[in-house]
């Protein structure tokens, strides 16, 4: 081919982010079936997983492309952002490409130079085998993408005929992946890079998990819905709602050790205890040293579905291992950031994949790590996070029952005995069993509760800017062995509060549209304007944590507290970023049981107050000079 008929495959454009070169609607749209190494559904052969792709065709036999993708086990039960897939041929998609790909990854990246894949993960949708929930079935079904492209596994044009007539190769590739995707979808992808595959060069986890465990059993709890057999928040029954009805029928596996008996077993609903053969293989954190992949990672601190127990001990393995990383925490709930910061994000996320796919440098990886949303909507860069000149700072109970920070203690002393506050401390506190909401009203703060310990303080005198996990000590005395423990870190004062809706989001979609990337006829990439919702209320959750007291002593083992004795629990809550304001007060709650968690046995608690100590890391209060875009400013 000569210089003057040559295809550019990519070109960096004066914005600093590859330009438009190819047409959207005449792209290439395919897909494959994949070949699993196993025989994941018991029906005598090896899974097929399925791959929608969508890709250039001005550069097909011209150019190779890199690809991202977005494995997902909702393609056939649930929307990706108020997208579906939709096939040629409805009746018959077993044998039609797709002719929309949900959300804007294609729109946006196809006339870029990349090629679009979306699998489905194994047992559903279109895929053979058996959705085994993060487990080794479902991530191998997503690295099967990553391997087929680079040569290492088999794929076919049709499902039923594996001859090699039949056979299809990723010629079109240049072997390099890029795997992103919000919630379970960004959970595949940490998981896809605990592997260590090779050709996965980055992933971009958003509200993601990185502990299976840490999701179903925080600290061994239950979450509220997990009490009665059903619901997500049981392994067992998620994989059996995920399976494929594809063919006209759902299998259960009762009896397969690796099936949904294995999965009944291993997740240890009873004692909920963590355990290497069935969780271990879903906590991806763990081996953050054999990352390959660079990780951008993207939450929101008031995610109450994925919680911030899923980014802080990531995060830090993340570090810890050398693996080349970036994170954006922002202000809200289980929402995605193209609708927090719109503009910015998808700018961020093009030079991103630029750099990692195609080479490109473009200083990425030299700008600041972390990206933080402060508590009036700024965002804010920080060379890490938590953000530095963090530092942990002690409080206490005093004998009046309010919350106060507490001096220093000597080197001599023990943590049970603070040393500006014991010889006024009250000795004890005493409450009853009892399930409570998580927030008390400031109407009532003051009053006196017998199913709660509420110890309010002062009004600060300057901001308080928390930024990492704040820890609490208790010692107690439980009447029951096995219970609930919870803490929960209160602002009061009038504020602008993130509230989060039923669906565990805080973005409000406006009749304002926005539309990101070309389109065809049949997807057409426009998507609403979201807006946060706020409240003026004078009380707000900061925080939260619990435990179950039977995993005081850790989680691999279950071990029944003596009613009756005082013993010691340490909790982590959530870890968060967040300004409690001048003038406001910060107030500690600490209950039995709250309408977040299962309900459980209930036990009464005294506390050793003289040994109760809440560590909150505080950061100092950023100057406006590093104030960045707002949330919600205009693209």
């Amino acid at each position: 081919m000569s210089e003057e008929t040559r295809v550019e495959p990519f070109r960096v454009g004066g914005d600093g982010v590859t330009e438009e070169l190819f047409n959207y609607e005449e792209a290439i749209r395919q897909f494959v079936y994949i070949e699993l190494p196993f025989d994941g559904d018991g029906d005598g052969r090896n899974d097929l997983v399925r791959a929608d792709i969508i890709r250039p065709r001005e550069l097909d036999g011209v150019a190779k492309v890199p690809v991202i993708m977005d494995p997902s086990p909702y393609y056939e039960r649930l929307d990706r952002h108020n997208d579906q897939k939709k096939y040629l041929h409805e009746d018959d998609k077993w044998n039609s490409p797709l002719v929309q790909y949900p959300f804007f990854y294609d729109n946006y990246f196809v006339p870029r130079g990349y090629a679009v894949v979306m699998p489905d993960t194994s047992g559903t949708a279109l895929s053979d085998g058996f959705c085994d929930i993060g487990g080794r079935k479902d991530i191998a079904s997503c690295n099967a993408v990553v391997d087929w492209v680079n040569g290492r596994a088999k794929a076919y044009w049709t499902r039923d005929d594996r001859s090699d007539a039949n056979r299809a190769y990723a010629d079109w590739c240049t072997g390099s992946v890029a795997a992103i995707g919000k919630s379970y979808d960004g959970s595949l992808a940490n998981g896809m890079a605990a592997t260590g595959i090779e050709g996965l060069k980055t992933i971009v986890p958003i509200s993601a998990i990185s502990s299976q465990y840490d999701w179903y059993h925080p600290n061994g709890c239950l979450l509220d819905g997990d009490d009665a057999d059903g619901g997500w928040y049981e392994p067992y029954n998620f994989a059996e709602y995920l399976q494929s009805t594809a063919n006209g029928k759902l299998q259960r596996f009762t009896t397969a050790p690796d099936g949904y008996k294995g999965m009944k077993e291993g997740g240890d609903k009873e004692h909920r205890s963590y355990n290497e053969p069935f969780w271990g293989k879903r906590n991806y954190r763990a081996h953050a040293a054999d990352f390959k992949a660079s990780v951008f990672l993207v939450h929101g601190v008031n995610d109450l579905n994925v919680m911030m127990n899923q980014v802080d001990r990531y995060w830090q393995a993340l570090g810890e291992a050398g693996v080349p990383r970036k994170i954006w925490l922002h202000q809200y709930g289980h929402d995605d950031p193209f609708d927090v910061r719109h503009h910015e994000w998808v700018r961020t996320l093009n030079r991103w994949f630029d750099h990692w796919l195609l080479g490109v440098d473009n200083g990425i990886m030299d700008e600041p790590v972390a990206s933080v949303e402060d508590a009036n909507g700024v965002w804010r860069d920080y060379v890490s996070w938590p953000v530095p000149g963090t530092r942990d700072e002690a409080w206490g109970v005093t004998a009046s029952g309010a919350l106060a920070p507490v001096a220093p203690e000597p080197a001599a002393e023990t943590a049970a005995a603070p040393a500006a506050e014991s010889a006024e401390s009250a000795e004890t506190a005493h409450f009853s069993a009892g399930r409570i909401k998580e927030l008390t009203p400031f109407a009532e703060a003051f009053k006196p509760h017998e199913d709660r310990l509420l110890a309010v303080g002062e009004p600060l005198a300057a901001d308080a800017h928390l930024s990492g996990t704040p820890h609490i000590h208790l010692r107690v005395k439980a009447t029951a062995p096995d219970t609930n423990l919870t803490v929960q870190l209160i602002e009061y004062g009038e504020g602008n509060y993130v509230q989060i809706n039923p669906d565990l989001q805080a973005l409000v979609p406006l009749k304002e549209t926005r539309t990101c990337g070309q389109s065809s006829p049949e997807d057409k990439p426009t998507y609403p304007v979201c807006v946060p919702r706020r409240s003026n209320e004078v009380e707000h959750v900061v925080t939260r944590g619990w435990i179950a007291t039977a995993h005081a002593a850790g989680f691999s083992a279950f071990t029944p507290t003596p009613t009756g004795e005082w013993f010691d629990v340490d909790i982590d809550l959530l870890a968060t970023d967040w300004t409690v304001r001048a003038g406001h007060r910060l107030a500690l709650q600490i209950a039995n049981n709250t309408t977040r968690l299962a309900k459980v046995p209930e036990s009464d608690f005294d506390v050793d107050l003289r040994a109760l100590r809440l560590t909150l890391p505080i950061a100092s209060v950023p100057t406006s000079a590093q104030a960045v875009q707002p949330a919600g400013a205009a693209a």
